[in-house]
């Protein structure tokens, strides 16, 4: 199980000629899966900090005092995309669309769907479980979490299995993790013993190993054999290195997870615990094969938490706070400082989605890492939470997804010029993400449009390789 992964990714045998006899051909290794995670943000952003200073190859200078500061030791493997719009726009501004602005921003990021009227649910999958039909085995769907409180209705979900399916995110990262470990239906003895186990996997097919030794292999396979050992234990050694153990997590951090109290889980004050733990187990998932997808939402459209941890001191909660208001209809008086309050919280994401980094970056694969091989894109319900604005979306992209997309830039795309003049629709940066990750339309040509009939089609050039 370890050697194929919980989802077919491999550390297969080497070929053994001895065994396959002349009809046997090395064939070179097939690149491994690309991968498609969403990170996702509510409400707005302080848009006059979040930006790097100037659009060009991303420097140290350039991304200075903004959010995405925290971010700099990837600069080189950032994209970030200037002047995206949302598509069906805002305000009711496009026919036949339904709900507020804060119900669109929700439904219509990952759809480009209008919602439903009596709902307020998209009326159309979402490109994380359209990607996971393809790229999963099995199609199985996309893993979808989320962090803190949620609203119950259309306001907590982002992912859709289809017209009016969405599809509701684990917030719990212990239910998460027995899940991905084929842990349901143990008992809970059995279930520590395995999740902390560290006994090697070789050891666990000492025998099998045993067994193909004594087939007469030839010299040159049992000199294959010994360094595929040799390669499992360094893997192992590796993983365990950086927190994993032969794609599980370290024991000490599963026993952090089986101690999360499933009553206190959603409150403010475990929302930074719960949100590193739901990261670890996303990254090990997607390294690991048990998906190729997967989305993380940090709490709930026209809510979100008190930030009161890491320097942050605040009295109101992140929605309030997008308005500059103390109030949640705006019927309070201003907060003062509110936009320096709104960079903090924008940097302490950034900080979060820098850790995402940093566990899919400890993984090699082949001659690079799982971010490389993997699209990982930070999307926002809105940019200006003020006036609840649709434009000039707030969006950054790490990891070229094996090469595809064009790396180490901030591009503005509308090069300095009116923001409302709407010529970047936002369904083509998901049709633009679907084909990095290897994803097709039909007899396997190139994906051309997503969402509601009629938007734009085809991809963004300005952001490939």
């Amino acid at each position: 199980m370890f050697l194929r992964g919980a989802g077919g990714v491999a550390v297969a045998l080497p070929l053994l000629e001895s065994l396959v006899g002349r009809r046997g051909t090395a064939r070179a290794a097939e690149p491994g899966n690309r991968r498609l995670v969403v990170f996702f943000t509510c409400n707005g952003v302080n848009m006059e900090t979040f930006f790097p200073q100037t659009p060009g190859p991303l420097t140290m200078e350039s991304l200075k005092g903004s959010a995405l500061e925290p971010l700099a030791a990837y600069r080189d493997r950032l994209l970030i995309p200037r002047g995206l719009h949302m598509v069906p726009k805002g305000w009711g501004h496009d026919p036949g669309t339904a709900g507020n602005d804060h119900a669109m921003g929700m439904g219509h990021k990952l759809t480009a769907q209008p919602l439903d009227p009596d709902t307020l649910y998209a009326t159309g999958i979402s490109v994380d479980q359209f990607a996971a039909a393809q790229l999963n085995q099995g199609g199985r769907p996309s893993l979808t979490l989320s962090v803190g409180w949620r609203h119950p209705d259309h306001l907590g979900h982002i992912s859709y299995a289809g017209s009016g399916m969405p599809v509701t995110p684990e917030g719990n990262p212990w239910l998460t993790y027995q899940d991905l470990m084929g842990l349901g239906g143990l008992s809970e003895l059995e279930k520590l013993r395995i999740a902390t186990r560290r006994q090697s996997v070789l050891d666990l097919v000492e025998d099998e190993f045993k067994a193909l030794k004594a087939r007469g292999l030839g010299h040159a396979d049992a000199m294959k054999l010994e360094m595929h050992a040799d390669s499992i234990r360094d893997l192992e050694v590796e993983m365990a290195g950086n927190g994993l153990v032969a794609c599980a997590l370290d024991p000490a951090r599963a026993a952090e997870l089986e101690a999360v109290d499933p009553d206190s889980v959603l409150l403010d004050a475990q929302f930074k615990a719960i949100g590193r733990m739901q990261l670890d187990v996303l990254a090990m998932a997607i390294a690991c094969g048990a998906t190729n997808v997967a989305t993380i939402q940090w709490a709930s459209g026209s809510g979100g938490p008190i930030y009161q941890w890491d320097g942050m001191d605040h009295e109101y909660n992140h929605h309030k706070l997008s308005h500059g208001n103390t109030k949640d209809d705006d019927s309070g008086e201003e907060v003062v400082g509110y936009r320096e309050m709104l960079s903090q919280i924008d940097r302490w994401h950034a900080s979060q989605f820098g850790y995402l980094l940093d566990r899919l970056s400890a993984y090699e694969e082949g001659d690079g890492t799982v971010l490389d091989r993997s699209a990982v894109v930070w999307m926002h319900e809105l940019s200006d939470g003020k006036i609840h604005s649709y434009v000039d979306l707030p969006t950054v992209i790490a990891g070229s997804a094996g090469g595809y997309l064009k790396q180490g830039h901030y591009i503005d795309l509308v090069a300095g010029q009116d923001p409302w003049d709407l010529r970047y629709p936002h369904n083509r940066l998901l049709v633009t993400l679907l084909n990095a990750v290897g994803c097709s339309g039909d007899a396997g040509a190139p994906i051309t449009e997503f969402g509601r009939k009629g938007l734009d089609e085809g991809e963004y050039s300005e952001l490939l390789a």
